[in-house]
This record gives C-alpha cells, sequence and structure tokens, in this order.
C-alpha cells in the first residue's frame, strides 16, 4: 500500500502524495475526483488534483486505489468524560420523560465525576479520542460542567492533547442543578478558565461557557461570562438546549423562546458563538440564530430519545449549515459519524411528518438531506460549528492536511455501479470499520486501523481500571445492572 521514495533534494518537494483516490474535497465548488491526488507539506495542503495532471514528488507516496479520500470529520458536540457512560442507555430504557431522564442522570453523572481526577479522567478520555480518531474525527467539542473536582478537566483535555486531535474545549461555569462543591461564582470560573489556557495550541482552542440557562440562571453572570471570554479573547459558547419546551423560561415570566432569551440579554453579539444542539426552537428563531453567526451541531441520535426528530430543513432553510455530534457515548453510544449521518436523514423524516400533522408545508426539494448534504455536515458543518472553518473542514490547498482514508473495496459497501452510488452506499452502509488512515495537519495518527501514537489495548486496560475504581469509589453498583456471576438480571440468570 505505501512506498517510501526516499529523501528528496528538490526545494518544495511534498512530504506525502496521496494518489489514486476518489477525492472528496468540499472546496467551494464540491469538487469530487473521482480519480485524483492530495498532496501535502509541513502540515498544509499544497497540492490537490486529477490524475493525469501534475504531481508533486513527495517523500512519502500513497496508492489510494479504492479508497475514498475526505476531509477529516469534527464531533460538534461532545462531553468527554462521558465516555465513563458508555451503556448507560440501556439501563434507563424507555426515556418517556425527558427532564426526568436528565435529572436521573445528573445524580448518576456527580457520584461518579466527584472520583474523576485528573489521571482517572485522562485514562478514560483517551480511550474516548482513540474511538473518535479510529472512526474518522480529526476535531471534537467539549462541554466539562462536573467541576466537582477542580483537576478532572486537565487530564481530559491533556488527553485531548497527546491525541493530536483538534479541539473545541469549553470549561462551564455553573451553579445551579449541581452539586453545591462543583457551584462557583463568575469569577472563580473565569479564574480557571483561565488558568487552562495553558492547552490552547495550534489545534486546541479554550473557551467558556454555561453550559445554558438552566445551569446559570442569572442572566446577568450570563453576560460576565461572556464578557470575560471576550476580555480574554477566546471563544464563548452556550449550549442551546430547551428540554421544558420553554416551560422553565414562562415560569420566569419569559413567554419567548431560548433565542430570544439569549438575545435580549445580549449574548449573541459579537459573534461567531458556539449555540450547541439547537433543540426545541421556535420558527422564528433559526433566522435569528444566522444573523448573530451562531453555530450549531446537532445531535441526531438524541431525538429519537423524545421522538421529535430533527428540522434540519429549517437550519437550512434560514442559511445554517449544521454541524453534526454525538453527545457522548452517554448518548450515542456509538460514535460511528456514518451512523450519525443516517440518523439525521432519518431524524429529519420523523419531523417533517410531525410538522405535517401540525400543518405545516412539507421542505422545499432542496431542503431534504442526501448523502452530499450530511457529508458537508460532518466535515464542514462541524469545521464550522467548532469555529474551524479557516482550517479545516475541507481539501484545499492551504488548508491543514487533515484527512480520512476510507477503504471501500468491501463487501459491505460494494457494488457501488461504478461509482455513481459510492457515495450513497457510504452514507447508509458505511461505518467507522472502514477508516484505514487518519491525518491532522499531515501527521498520520490512524494507520491501516490502528493508532501510530498510542498503544490500544493499553488504552483500554488502563480505562477499563479507573472505571472499575471510580465505581467501587462511587457506590455506583446501586446503578448498575446486574449482568454478573451469581445474580439474576430481567429474568437471565447469569452464572
Amino acid at each position: 500500500m505505501i512506498e517510501t521514495t526516499g529523501p528528496q533534494p528538490q526545494v518544495g518537494i511534498a512530504d506525502t502524495l496521496i494518489r489514486d483516490a476518489y477525492l472528496v474535497t468540499l472546496d467551494p465548488q464540491r469538487t469530487v475526483y473521482t480519480r485524483g491526488f492530495l498532496a501535502f507539506r509541513d502540515g498544509r495542503i499544497v497540492a490537490v488534483g486529477a490524475m493525469g495532471e501534475a504531481m508533486p514528488k513527495a517523500r512519502e507516496a500513497i496508492d489510494a486505489g479504492g479508497m475514498v479520500v475526505m476531509p477529516g470529520m469534527g464531533n460538534g458536540h461532545n462531553h468527554l468524560i462521558q465516555n465513563a457512560f458508555r451503556g448507560y442507555n440501556d439501563d434507563r430504557w424507555p426515556v418517556l420523560d425527558i427532564p426526568k431522564a436528565v435529572r436521573s442522570l445528573l445524580e448518576q453523572l456527580f457520584a461518579a465525576s466527584g472520583r474523576m481526577d485528573a489521571e482517572r479522567t485522562h485514562a478514560l478520555v483517551r480511550l474516548h479520542a482513540l474511538e473518535m480518531l479510529k472512526s474518522g474525527y480529526t476535531a471534537t467539542h467539549d462541554e466539562h460542567f462536573t467541576n466537582v473536582r477542580k483537576d478532572s478537566v486537565e487530564g481530559s483535555w491533556q488527553a485531548i492533547a497527546e491525541s493530536g486531535m483538534r479541539g473545541l474545549l469549553f470549561r462551564c461555569i455553573v451553579d445551579d442543578r449541581i452539586p453545591e462543591s462543583g457551584r462557583e461564582t463568575v469569577e472563580e470560573g473565569l479564574c480557571e478558565v483561565e488558568r487552562l489556557r495553558h492547552f490552547a495550541s495550534d489545534r486546541v482552542s479554550v473557551g467558556a461557557s454555561f453550559v445554558n440557562y438552566s445551569f446559570r440562571s442569572d442572566p446577568e453572570d450570563m453576560r460576565r461570562i461572556h464578557e470575560g471570554a471576550l476580555a480574554l479573547g477566546i471563544p464563548f459558547g452556550v449550549d442551546m438546549t430547551d428540554n421544558s419546551r420553554g416551560a422553565l423560561l414562562r415560569s420566569q415570566g419569559f413567554e419567548g423562546g431560548q433565542v430570544d432569551w439569549y438575545r435580549r440579554h445580549g449574548l449573541l453579539d459579537h459573534g461567531p458563538i458556539y449555540a450547541g444542539k439547537g433543540v426545541n426552537l421556535l420558527p422564528h428563531e433559526y433566522a435569528i440564530l444566522a444573523e448573530h453567526d451562531a453555530r450549531i451541531a446537532v445531535v441526531p441520535t438524541l431525538r429519537f430519545f423524545d421522538g421529535q426528530g430533527v428540522p434540519l430543513h429549517d437550519f437550512l432553510s434560514a442559511g445554517i449549515l449544521p454541524g453534526l455530534g454525538t453527545d457522548a457515548p452517554l448518548v450515542s453510544d456509538s460514535q460511528d459519524p456514518f451512523e450519525n449521518m443516517r440518523h439525521a436523514i432519518l431524524g429529519q423524516n420523523i419531523a417533517v411528518k410531525a410538522q405535517a400533522a401540525q400543518g405545516r408545508e412539507r421542505p422545499e426539494h432542496c431542503h431534504w438531506l442526501n448523502a452530499e448534504t450530511v457529508i458537508e455536515m460532518a466535515t464542514l458543518g462541524s469545521a464550522r460549528a467548532l469555529l474551524m472553518e479557516s482550517e479545516c473542514g475541507s481539501l484545499e490547498v492551504g488548508k491543514a492536511a487533515d484527512a480520512v482514508m476510507l477503504d471501500v473495496a468491501r463487501a459491505d459497501i460494494a457494488p457501488t455501479w461504478e461509482g455513481r452510488r459510492l457515495l450513497g452506499s457510504l452514507v447508509w452502509g458505511g461505518h467507522a470499520s472502514q477508516v484505514h488512515s487518519v491525518f491532522v495537519a499531515g501527521e498520520k495518527l490512524i494507520e491501516n486501523g490502528r493508532s501510530t501514537r498510542w498503544d490500544e489495548e493499553e488504552v483500554i486496560a488502563n480505562a477499563s481500571r479507573a472505571l472499575s475504581a471510580i465505581a467501587r469509589e462511587a457506590d455506583l453498583d446501586r446503578f448498575l445492572p446486574q449482568r454478573v456471576a451469581g445474580r439474576e438480571y430481567r429474568g437471565w440468570i447469569y452464572r
């Protein structure tokens, strides 16, 4: 697969040349080279084109026949430490009342996070980062609000720094719905954010957030966090999720929607801002988000919980290209970006049917999702949500060499009808196991499906040990399913 041409004396030689690939660029013209090449040097793309054009010489040449090469994908909404909760959905299913389910979740989340010191969090998030990279993600978001232990975020973000991924990492300043020991004044929280700025690099941005108005109820506090982020010159974010569907705002005497609320208090000014999942918006609020350049990353899987689906046509018709996120294994046990793309398409269908039942017109044909649209969302859309679109999200000369190679010469993708259904097959039937190689800033972090930085078995073992210690010390046995020898669970006997 890989041949090394050896050091070359010529000036301007590329470090890496990927050739004979099915190359999906996401450039402004949305060019797809059915047989193309990509070259990069010093972490930047220096040439993109069709086979037959002049290609630069390179120290390493990779024959990508049978491969799709596309921009790296971004996990546009995530909570890194919640990797510890994989499998939790089965414990709590069916979810019939979202606010009640969130309250139950927070009890377990804070019981566990109180035992997550820097070392344990580092072990857990390394596993999460490894999974994301192996799935084709080159960038991630984080919304860290479990501040019972102040050192927990240190281990989490150190793992991302070591992984080589890009990150838009928010340290949240919260004082509602959390244990007393995790509550902070705005001043205390901003001091912590400033302290954590040492994680900022050419791949990582550190920002300030308060999750949403249910975790920080005083509008004056919200404004001060926003102003603090502006003063520090760092990103500002709000997770625009209103599981109460306006009831909480009405209880505070406000009859509008959440976007109206944030605009009223000046939190949409000085964009762009990260605006989270954008759940339960009022029809007029999409245009407000677009006007203020608020960046959205939807979580399709979560909208199957409440049966609402995802009204992505409302975002698209307002001129917003959302990103895609998974909200961590706590919500989406599978972090597979291709499954997430499928869920976006199917989630839109649910939303359209629900809106039609309420008398709304069906979306225009151009606003229905298809393979091309969800690939745009997973790459460019997530890069926009993560405030990284000038750096990554497409394969263009001058941008960072963040790319993914996908093995599509497989029985689970074929036949592709001479490539005419290749992208459709990839979106509707593809999966993370097809990821062959992953590059971030030209560095090969995954090769032939394996990490180049970490011993994968060691990462898994360390995370498992850390989680066992957390469960023991936090007495999580009372919450965990009893699928252990000598117990019965749901009518099955374990021996």
